[in-house]
C-alpha cells in the first residue's frame, strides 16, 4: 500500500491522505469493526482484542513516508493511540495495582514491587509528557481562536493540518479517552502509595517527584476528559443521534484526525471554558519549556532535531546509547534496545516485547543500522 501510495500520489499529500480515508474506511466496514468506546465499555475487552492494534498499525503505515518527512495526522493519531495502547497493557499486565487496605506484603514482594515500578518510569515519563503536549496544543488552538475573533471550524481546522497535530482528536476519539482513563487510574493509586507508605524509599520519592513535577498534573488533564467526555454526551443525547450515528463519527475521527461539525460545539466549549479553566491552574511558563520532542508527535526543528541526535525504545520509552545493539521493527520502524530486560521486569510482558507496538516483527540491527540475524 505505501508502495502503491509513493507511485500514484507522489507529492500530491492531500489526494493521498483521501486515498488513506476511503481505504480505511473500507477496512472498518469489512471487518465490521466497531470504534465507538463514548459509553461504558470494559477497557480489557479493547485491550485483549488485536483487530484494533491491527488496524491502528495499517492506519500507522499508511501515513509514513520514511524518516525524512512528517507523519500525516491520521498517522500520528494511530501512532500515539498504539502508544496508549502499549502503555495500559504494560500496567495492566505488570501487577502495579494497588495493594488492597490491610494487605501487608512480604519483603520480597515488597522489593519486586518497587524495581516493576522503576522499570516502568520511562512510560510513566512518556504519558505525563503527552498530557502536557495536549494541552499545550490546546493552548495553541485557544490562541488562534482568539486571535481571529471567533471559533470559526474552517479556521481551527486550518490551524490544526497547519500544525499537524492529533492533540484535539486524541480527547475526541473515545479509544485514545478509554486509555487515558485507564491509565490515570493507575497513576491515582502510586500517587497514593507514595504519600502514604512509600515516601522512605528513593524509587517512590523519585516517581513522586515525577507525578508532582509535571506541569499539568494527571488529575488535571482527568478533569479534561470529563468535561470532553460530558460535552460529547450531551450532543448525542440532546440530538438524540443514533448508534449508527455515532459510531461513524467515531470512525471519521479517528482516521481523519479530525472532528466533525456535529461535535464543534463540544470543541468550542473546550477551547473556551475548560482551557480558560486550566489555565488559570497551571504554570503556562512551566509547560511551555517543557519537552516534548521525543514523544514524535511534533514537527517543529527542536523535534526533527532530537530524532536525529538520540533514539527512543519505543517498549521502555527511555533513550537507546547510540552504540548499543537494536531491534527495527520491520512496519513503523520504531526501534527497541536489543538487551536483557531490567530488573524487575514481569516474564508475560518480556513475552510482549517479541513484537513492536504495533504488531508488527521486529528485525536485529548492527551498530551500523544494517540487518543482522533477521526478524525476531
Amino acid at each position: 500500500m505505501q508502495l502503491f501510495q509513493k507511485q500514484y500520489f507522489k507529492d500530491d499529500l492531500q489526494r493521498a491522505q483521501s486515498f488513506t480515508n476511503a481505504f480505511l474506511s473500507d477496512m472498518h466496514r469489512i471487518l465490521q469493526l466497531d470504534v465507538d468506546y463514548s459509553g461504558d465499555k470494559r477497557t480489557e475487552l479493547y485491550l485483549k482484542n488485536p483487530v484494533y492494534q491491527k488496524t491502528l498499525s495499517m492506519q500507522l503505515s499508511l501515513g509514513y513516508w520514511g524518516e525524512q518527512q512528517h507523519r500525516s495526522l491520521s498517522s500520528k493519531v494511530a501512532f500515539a493511540t498504539l502508544q496508549l495502547r502499549w502503555a495500559a497493557l504494560t500496567f495492566a499486565m505488570g501487577g502495579l495495582k494497588p495493594n488492597p487496605p490491610g494487605n501487608i506484603p512480604s519483603v520480597e514482594a515488597e522489593s519486586h514491587r518497587t524495581e516493576t515500578v522503576r522499570s516502568f518510569f520511562g512510560v510513566i515519563s512518556w504519558t505525563l509528557s503527552l498530557t502536557n503536549f495536549v494541552i499545550d496544543e490546546l493552548f495553541t488552538l485557544s490562541n488562534a481562536a482568539e486571535q481571529h475573533g471567533s471559533m470559526d471550524q474552517d479556521v481551527l481546522e486550518a490551524k490544526l493540518f497547519e500544525l499537524n497535530t492529533p492533540a484535539l482528536a486524541l480527547i475526541f476519539v473515545s479509544q485514545s479517552r478509554l486509555l487515558f482513563k485507564y491509565l490515570f487510574s493507575f497513576f491515582r493509586g502510586l500517587g497514593a502509595e507514595v504519600v502514604q507508605h512509600r515516601s522512605h524509599d528513593p524509587t517512590w520519592r523519585e516517581l513522586g517527584t515525577m507525578l508532582t513535577n509535571s506541569p499539568v498534573p494527571f488529575h488535571q488533564f482527568g478533569k479534561v476528559i470529563a468535561d470532553v467526555e460530558g460535552s460529547i454526551r450531551n450532543i448525542y443525547e440532546s440530538n438524540q443521534i443514533s448508534e449508527a450515528e455515532r459510531k461513524e463519527i467515531e470512525k471519521t475521527m479517528l482516521i481523519s484526525g479530525s472532528v466533525p461539525s456535529r461535535l464543534w460545539p463540544a470543541v468550542e466549549f473546550l477551547l473556551t471554558r475548560t482551557v480558560k479553566a486550566v489555565r488559570e491552574e497551571v504554570n503556562v511558563a512551566e509547560l511551555y519549556f517543557h519537552d516534548i520532542s521525543w514523544l514524535g508527535l511534533s514537527d517543529d526543528k527542536a523535534s526533527d532535531q532530537w530524532r536525529k541526535e538520540h533514539r527512543l525504545d519505543v517498549i521502555r520509552k527511555v533513550e537507546v546509547p547510540r552504540r548499543a545493539r537494536i531491534r527495527q521493527c520491520t512496519r513503523c520502524c520504531s526501534i527497541m534496545e536489543d538487551a536483557a530486560p531490567p530488573k524487575g521486569t514481569v516474564g508475560w510482558l518480556v513475552n510482549m516485547w517479541r513484537s513492536c507496538v504495533c504488531g508488527n516483527w521486529w528485525m536485529s540491527m548492527k551498530d551500523d543500522g544494517e540487518k543482522a540475524n533477521g526478524a525476531r
